[in-house]
């Protein structure tokens, strides 16, 4: 990661409730919250975020209009985000909070897998 990336990382390492570890997805680093990864970079402008359907659902009118937004299926809790300006890494970390405030827990923050548990779950992925 350079540039924007690196500054989009720390915004989210800065917003309650996330910490960064490793992705179940893919190699490289994601962002975690309430032990759910709840963000992953794309290459060096894009990142994943996983909204959840029912906050991806309450703004699909709005997401589906904006440009840097790419939708999955209306099953899925994820969608991508395309980031270039700092604006556009404002509205990714607006987005964040969302996602984060979707799956924080009562009981502070989680943190995210590592070794087998990690192993385990990108098994299934």
């Amino acid at each position: 990661m350079a540039g924007m990336s690196e500054r989009l990382a720390a915004g989210l390492c800065r917003i309650e409730g996330v910490v960064e570890g490793e992705s179940s997805f893919k190699d490289g680093p994601a962002f975690w919250a309430g032990g759910k990864e709840i963000a992953h970079f794309e290459g060096a402008h894009a990142i994943d975020l996983r909204l959840t359907r029912a906050q991806i659902r309450a703004r699909r009118d709005e997401l589906r209009a904006d440009a840097r937004v790419v939708l999955r299926s209306a099953s899925s809790d994820w969608l991508t985000v395309e980031f270039r300006t700092p604006a556009d890494e404002a509205f990714v970390l607006m987005l964040a909070e969302i996602a984060v405030a979707a799956h924080r827990t009562a009981g502070g923050p989680v943190p995210p897998p590592t070794g087998a548990a990690l192993a385990r779950r990108r098994r299934f992925h």
